[in-house]
């Protein structure tokens, strides 16, 4: 079932729209990129795509683009720590008060399950995020168990042509709403 999907009271700009047809990037340390490794990938933008970190606690590092440099989207990848040699990846795009994921292959591992519990809290707690937007291929094997997995933790479907969404192909969204106390300002942000 999908929803009629409504934070933001507004579609995407033609300006942000051409800023979310770039996909979240892989980071160097994962393997799970759709097109093989990103490592040789050249940048039309140089050292401003570098991520920085932003924010690590317990098992949990967030690396961003330069914070400073109030670019939007902004790429945030969260780093999950399993074991000392195993971590679990989300990747994403913040843009406009929402933060879009890429589903990463595995996602339905108990560690990556996890993750995505820190990733939320994190985002909900130091961010000015309203909504959170996972994404998958419509082609994966796993879909089904991906739309029960996430509609099980709160995520709904988000209509296809809903003006919100950014122009990525044969793509699945669902949608995690963050509801905000009208006093709560979170203590940091992005």
């Amino acid at each position: 079932m999908t929803v009629p999907w409504r934070p933001g009271k507004r579609g995407i700009t033609y300006k942000e729209q051409e800023d979310l047809t770039l996909r979240p990037r892989c980071c160097l340390q994962c393997s799970e990129s759709l097109v093989g490794l990103h490592r040789g990938r050249s940048s039309k933008q140089g050292d401003q795509d570098q991520l920085k970190e932003l924010y690590s606690a317990g098992n949990l590092t967030v690396l961003a683009t330069d914070p400073l440099l109030h670019q939007d989207p902004v790429q945030l990848d969260f780093h999950f720590r399993l074991t000392p040699q195993t971590s679990a990846h989300w990747h994403g795009l913040l843009c406009d008060h929402r933060l879009f994921l890429d589903i990463p292959y595995r996602a339905l591992d108990q560690g990556s399950r996890e993750s995505l519990a820190a990733t939320l809290e994190y985002v909900e707690e130091k961010t000015n995020v309203d909504s959170v937007l996972v994404n998958f291929q419509n082609n994966r094997n796993d879909r089904g168990a991906l739309l029960r997995a996430f509609s099980y933790m709160g995520f709904e479907v988000v209509r296809p042509d809903h003006p919100a969404l950014p122009p990525w192909n044969n793509v699945i969204f669902m949608v995690y709403p963050l509801e905000r106390d009208l006093g709560h300002l979170p203590s940091e942000t992005p």
